[in-house]
């Protein structure tokens, strides 16, 4: 037997969990909020309030308030996905589901420790899957995997949502090509350290054609006009599923590659704002800047080649050492004079 509808509870944990990681980021920078608070108060000659930290009470109401407002509509669909939220698959799948406003539970699955009765239920035991509960009158239940027919099952069993997935359409099939093609390029550029036979000149090579690509759509973008998606005005499923890679390497490749995909490309920059502004992805599904610093150099260590290769070395320092920065950052925000000066 398998579970049908924890994710409320398990959305109370992840939530509870963000909560303890913030409390532990905090303590972690005590000594730095400290040294600070003295700095401050030798140079003012006033006294500093640190920020209270939130009484646990305060939180589970918080929490309370949280996941009411996200369970009132009975869920239609489960979804099953990683507890990092690093997969993109399974994040286009989040985004889509925001997107038609279709009611969802969300079950976290680990990818280190896959759970036996999902192994079971999914055949593939990979994420994303989806569980559609069907009709009430029937309990029919359908489960799909593979975010491609995931995206093509939510459109064929929720019509009167908006529909995403145009593969009849000749500009939509252009841009998913587009799309891949952009992927490919970048994934060889950017985890070409792995491959040991690579010379310089392959490496760069790899990093013109991903540059290459990256103008392609550049110039897609740019006959759509400012403020439009991948298509036009309409949000669709291309903008789901090149989201999640161009969100990493916008805030990750300016540290590792010195590359900042934004510069030069308006039209990219236009599309983010689009996206930035998109409430289905901004108000929960998008993710943060230090969250992907202070994932990069985990990620180098495990895809990027291994920290005995020099180049790959001094990306994971220079990773790490801006988000230190960030952080610090977060603990001087919390340092406050009476004045409301930081």
């Amino acid at each position: 037997m398998w579970p049908t509808s924890i994710a409320g509870t398990m959305r109370r944990y992840r939530a509870a969990i963000l909560v303890l990681a913030c409390l532990v980021l905090c303590a972690e920078h005590t000594q730095h909020v400290d040294a600070f608070a003295g700095t401050a108060a030798t140079s003012t000659n006033s006294p500093t309030k640190i920020a209270p930290t939130p009484k646990w009470d305060e939180l589970t109401q918080s929490l309370d308030e949280l996941t009411a407002n996200e369970n009132s509509e009975a869920p239609k669909v489960t979804l099953y996905r990683d507890t990092n939220g690093w997969c993109p698959f399974c994040e286009r799948i989040w985004l889509i589901l925001r997107a038609k406003g279709i009611p969802y539970d969300e079950q976290l699955i680990s990818l280190q420790n896959k759970p036996s009765w999902y192994k079971a239920l999914v055949p593939t035991t990979l994420v994303p899957a989806v569980l559609i509960h069907g009709d009430d009158s029937t309990n029919e239940r359908r489960i799909v995997w593979e975010s491609a027919d995931i995206l093509r099952a939510l459109d064929e069993e929720f019509p009167d949502t908006p529909r995403m997935m145009h593969e009849d359409d000749a500009n939509f099939q252009a841009a998913m090509q587009m799309n891949e093609e952009l992927q490919s390029a970048g994934l060889a550029f950017v985890y070409g350290g792995r491959n040991a036979s690579l010379t310089e000149e392959d490496k760069m090579d790899r990093r013109t054609k991903f540059l290459g690509e990256l103008d392609r759509l550049e110039a897609a973008l740019q006959e759509q006009g400012d403020g439009y998606f991948r298509l036009g005005k309409e949000f669709t499923a291309i903008d789901a599923i090149m989201v999640p890679t161009l969100e990493r390497w916008r805030y990750q490749l300016p540290i590792t590659t010195d590359i900042d995909i934004l510069e030069g490309r308006p039209g990219l920059v236009s599309w983010f704002e689009a996206m930035d502004a998109y409430e289905p992805y901004a108000d929960r599904v998008r993710g943060d800047r230090y969250s992907w610093v202070a994932t990069n150099s985990m990620f180098l260590r495990y895809f990027g080649g291994g920290e005995d290769k020099p180049d790959i070395a001094a990306a994971i320092k220079r990773a790490d050492e801006t988000a230190e920065t960030l952080s610090a950052s977060f603990a001087e925000d919390m340092v406050t004079d009476e004045a409301g000066k930081h």
